[in-house]
């Protein structure tokens, strides 16, 4: 359904993004996965054409069939909404502080969907209680600021689904929510995906929250797609040494997190370069442990049984279980 192929996005003389192949099948989860200032929100918001004015994008990226590269913006209008829907990552900011929250579902229905004039207020609720929120005729009648952050964003994805579309974009939509919500949302999507074949790109930094909601897992580093296949593959078998490093760091379940109370926590030693200031070859080379001198090369894709492919020159052992933790990723301990 969405397919991404040579995909490259520059501001100026840096290159943000180039991802060689992508997809997304009709109605799967695919989780887009990396550290801040890996490109995740980039290549999500290019398909839609909603990268800053001065990032450049070239290649292809086709939905449905149809190309979305250069589509004008009035094109692109009638595709969002309607066809790809979007969840960003801040409700509150992302909803009009002046505007009942009704009245804002009500207006997805009317600028993207034919629906009746009588009809829009009966769909509106309808919607607000397909999300799962109590009372929705009381709740519409509120603005913002008045609702939890969990409802906030629940408001976000029942305009997002308004008007039933094929894919989904979800931007670190439970990055601001506690635990317990969060788990909430994720069941949320996850249920609607399935009832309304609904395809879902998720973006987030946390192997954990994409592990919960996804089929599929593409890591992202600087820019470039490391590794990707079904969750299970590349949770329970990394191959690429940064999808083993985003293992090693995550804290897992709090029933896990007791059994390591008094040990120093994991880290990936270093940070993800500025754009421009990566090393020649991989781009993980100088914050790998497991460094050669082969990783001065650009990696060639390896591909694997099953989907699997990544992109790494010294890999992790086939043979090996992934990591709950590694003393080697941790900064200054070997």
């Amino acid at each position: 359904m969405l397919e991404i192929n040579d995909l490259n996005i520059t501001i100026g003389p840096n290159e943000i993004v180039s991802i060689e192949r992508l997809s997304i099948p009709a109605g799967r989860r695919l989780g887009l996965v990396g550290e801040s200032g890996s490109g995740k929100t980039m290549t999500a918001m290019s398909i839609i054409g909603l990268q800053p004015r001065e990032a450049v994008v070239t290649g292809s990226i086709t939905f449905s069939g149809t190309e979305m590269v250069d589509r004008s913006e009035r094109e692109l209008s009638d595709v969002r909404g309607a066809e790809i829907g979007v969840i960003f990552q801040d409700p509150l900011r992302a909803l009009n502080p002046t505007m009942k929250v009704g009245k804002q579902v009500a207006e997805a229905l009317r600028l993207h969907k034919t629906v009746p004039r009588k009809d829009v207020k009966t769909r509106m609720l309808e919607l607000l209680e397909q999300v799962q929120l109590p009372n929705p005729a009381a709740l519409a009648r509120r603005y913002p600021h008045q609702l939890s952050g969990g409802q906030q964003q629940r408001v976000l994805i029942s305009m997002a689904i308004a008007c039933d579309p094929k894919l989904l974009i979800a931007d670190e939509p439970t990055t601001a929510l506690d635990v317990t919500v969060q788990k909430e949302i994720l069941e949320l999507l996850a249920r609607l995906s399935e009832e309304r074949g609904m395809a879902i790109l998720f973006v987030s930094h946390d192997l954990g929250v994409i592990q919960a909601i996804s089929d599929y897992i593409a890591v992202l580093y600087g820019g470039n797609l490391v590794e990707t296949g079904p969750t299970s593959d590349i949770v329970e078998m990394p191959r690429h040494r940064y999808t083993e490093a985003l293992i090693s760091v995550n804290p897992g379940h709090p029933e896990d997190i007791s059994a390591s109370l008094g040990e120093p926590l994991v880290t990936i030693r270093g940070s993800v370069p500025p754009s421009g200031g990566f090393l020649p070859g991989c781009r993980f080379r100088g914050r790998c442990p497991h460094e050669i001198e082969q990783c001065a090369q650009e990696p060639l894709i390896s591909e694997m049984a099953g989907g699997h492919t990544f992109k790494c020159w010294n890999p992790v052992d086939e043979a090996a279980p992934a990591l709950a933790h590694s003393a080697e990723l941790a900064d200054g301990r070997r």
